[in-house]
Formats: C-alpha cells, sequence, structure tokens
C-alpha cells in the first residue's frame, strides 16, 4: 500500500487578490515531497498562463495521520502569499495543527 508523505495545493486568485480559489491538479498525494514539487513547478506555470495570480505549495504530511480527520486551511495575503496547514479534527480535543507548509518566503509566487 501507498503512503502518502505530501500534498499538493495550487490557488489562483484575482489581480488584487480579492477573490481566490482552489484549483483542481491532477494528483493531490505523493509518496514523496520532492515529486510534489516536481509536478508543482510546471503546474504552477501553466495556471499562471490563465490566472491571475497563482500560488502552489506542497505540504509534507506524516504518514502516520493517512487515517486522521483533517482539514486542509489555507489563505493568501499580499504580505505572505500562501499560507497552508492541515488541521487534525477531534471531536474531543481542539483542532491541533499537524502539518504546515514551509514558511511563505520559501513559496515562490507566480504572475
Amino acid at each position: 500500500m501507498e503512503h502518502i508523505a505530501a500534498f499538493m495545493i495550487l490557488v489562483a486568485c484575482s489581480e488584487d487578490l480579492g477573490s481566490c480559489e482552489q484549483k483542481q491538479v491532477p494528483s493531490v498525494a505523493f509518496e514523496t515531497l520532492q515529486q510534489c514539487q516536481a509536478e508543482l513547478s510546471p503546474l504552477r506555470r501553466m495556471a499562471s498562463d490563465v490566472h491571475g495570480k497563482t500560488f502552489g505549495a506542497c505540504v509534507e504530511v506524516d504518514p502516520a495521520l493517512f487515517y486522521e480527520d483533517a482539514e486542509i486551511v489555507w489563505h493568501v495575503t499580499a504580505q505572505d502569499g500562501l499560507t497552508v496547514q492541515l488541521e487534525l479534527l477531534n471531536p474531543e480535543m481542539s483542532i491541533v495543527t499537524i502539518a504546515q507548509a514551509p514558511s511563505p518566503n520559501d513559496i515562490r509566487q507566480i504572475n
């Protein structure tokens, strides 16, 4: 059975970042962070040809968390660019952050 070590997120925004939406990608889950990053670059270039501003990230995930209920939370701001977190949802505990994308300085914006 494959394990998931990273997931990809691609977000397209208007020029003023007033509206953003997550875009579908051919493959969401990856066995390594490097595989995700290799596929992200060309997808970001293609999306930037169609959309105003495009942001993308590969987020490393602990494979042991595969069967946990979690939510992907992302935000785009002019100051920070794309920030992504994977939050574990546990009804008996508060939401705990279990994965996070690299710092926004490590994520490149494609215009």
